[in-house]
This record gives structure tokens, C-alpha cells and sequence, in this order.
């Protein structure tokens, strides 16, 4: 299921850093964690598990702030300046429809305040709307409203691909069929099996591709990673419903709970 939140500020010409995903990632985990902790503490500390892997998914995502107007950015600035206007934010969960009325209520009328040594934004959750889901098709095209993250084992180190790769669809592909794995774990497939279900393709100019890089888990020096993803593409994917919908509402690619892999269906 998938919500938009309408957020009003609580004032004009708010200060929000860029790299806004790690608390904002924080602040649902909070909300998730009033009601329902050991959910939150089973997201947060294991997620689902692929089989015989290390990987593990939370299944869910929230896209980029959508955001009016904002004054020009200087310089060496590490914010943006807001000015007047609700913003716009999508979130997304890979889990029953049951709890449909459940995640609602979190959210309503909550605040919300990302801020660092700097800088600070409020924000009260003006309004809670469910987002209807999409007929899954076996073919569908897409449009990304967060960055992308794909990227390729090096060493035990991330390889961030760009969409332009000719690897990106194919570990594009396995990320996908490994999410699905871990809600249907005795579903048996392989890389190779994955590559030939899934097939993704760039639709856009690679010179309209923009690149996005942040920190994961910002402040905790030991613990923070530099993350590249990329934004502002749309792209077609061929793969079975069932793929597409737990990408579609998971989010695609890896970092989805930090904000990437948010898309919406063009067409």
C-alpha cells in the first residue's frame, strides 16, 4: 500500500538540509515504533530474510520531498530555504492490506522535524491519503521519484552502477527476485533465472540523469556510508506481476527504507 502525506510548515523560510533521508527514514521508524515496537525493532534490527543469504529487505520506501518553491541555493550551502507551501511526500509498504487502517493512523496529524546543528524544519501532517494501487502488469514504465541505488559486490564493497551500465539491469534484476524471496521463501531462482524474467530498460536521455549522493546514517561516524544513487529517469520493466508489484511498493534497487527506490507509473 502507498500513502501521501500532505506537510504543512509551521513557518516560512524553514532551513532543511539536503541529506534529509536518514531523519526522515528515523522519524517513520518512530511512528511505527508507538504502535507496534517489536514490528519496528524486527524492521530496524533483521528485516526479512533472503534464504541461505545475508541480505535482508524492510519492503518499504518513501520518495523525495516534493517540495513548491525554495530560494536560490548558494554556493557551498548544505540546505535549501522553503518558502510558504505544503510539501508532498510518498510512502510505500510491501505488507497486507489488512493493516491499511493501521499505518493511516500513524501518520495523521503527526510532526514532523528534521534539523541537524544548523538547521531546523517543522512540519505537521496536514493530511493522510491512500494512494490506490496500480494494476500489475507484466510490462509497465516507470518514473523515479527518489534516487535509484544498484550496485555491484567489489571486494565486499559497493560498486554504484549508473543506469547507463550495461551490469545495471542485471544486478537490477537480482536485487528485485531476492526481495521476493524473502516473503516467499521457498521460491527457488537464481541470478541467471532472475536475468531472464526481468528486463529493465532506460527510456531517458542519459544526459537528463542526475546524480544523487548521501549518507547513510549520518553523525555516527563509525557507522556512516556514502551512498550514489540516481534520479530523474523513467524506464520500462518486463517481469512477472508479482515482481513488479513488490518493487513498485518495496521500492527497487538497494537503500529502500532510506528513501530510494521510489517510483510512480507513467501512462
Amino acid at each position: 500500500m502507498r500513502f501521501k502525506l500532505t506537510l504543512a510548515p509551521v513557518r516560512d523560510r524553514q532551513r532543511l538540509v539536503f541529506n534529509y533521508q536518514y531523519p526522515l527514514q528515523a522519524w517513520i521508524y518512530g511512528r511505527l515504533a508507538n504502535a507496534d515496537a517489536e514490528y519496528a525493532g524486527f524492521l530496524h534490527e533483521r528485516g526479512y530474510q533472503v534464504p541461505e543469504s545475508r541480505k535482508a529487505f524492510k519492503h518499504f520506501t518513501f520518495s523525495a520531498l516534493q517540495i513548491p518553491s525554495i530560494e536560490p541555493i548558494k554556493k557551498g550551502d548544505t540546505y535549501m530555504v522553503l518558502r510558504s507551501g505544503v510539501l508532498t511526500l510518498y510512502i510505500s509498504f510491501y505488507v497486507d492490506k489488512a493493516a491499511e487502517n493501521f499505518i493511516v493512523g500513524l501518520f495523521q496529524q503527526q510532526q514532523l522535524s528534521i534539523y541537524n546543528r544548523e538547521c531546523r524544519a517543522d512540519f505537521v501532517v496536514e493530511r493522510v491519503e491512500t494512494a490506490p494501487l496500480p494494476a500489475m502488469e507484466s510490462s509497465m514504465t516507470f518514473r523515479t521519484l527518489s534516487p535509484m541505488v544498484v550496485a555491484q559486490k567489489v571486494d565486499d564493497l559497493d560498486q554504484y552502477l549508473t543506469p547507463t551500465d550495461a551490469d545495471f539491469g542485471r544486478f537490477f534484476a537480482v536485487n528485485l527476485v531476492d526481495k521476493l524471496r524473502s516473503v516467499q521463501p521457498s521460491m527457488e531462482m537464481d541470478a541467471a533465472i532472475a536475468e531472464r524474467l526481468v528486463k529493465f530498460e532506460l527510456l531517458s536521455d542519459p544526459e537528463r540523469i542526475k546524480k544523487r549522493g548521501f549518507l547513510a546514517k549520518e553523525g555516527k561516524e563509525k557507522e556512516q556510508t556514502k551512498v550514489i544513487g540516481y534520479h530523474n529517469f523513467t524506464f520500462s520493466l518486463t517481469a512477472p506481476p508479482e515482481l513488479i508489484e513488490v518493487g513498485y511498493l518495496g521500492g527497487f534497487g538497494k537503500y529502500c527504507s532510506m528513501g530510494c527506490g521510489c517510483v510512480e507509473v507513467v501512462g
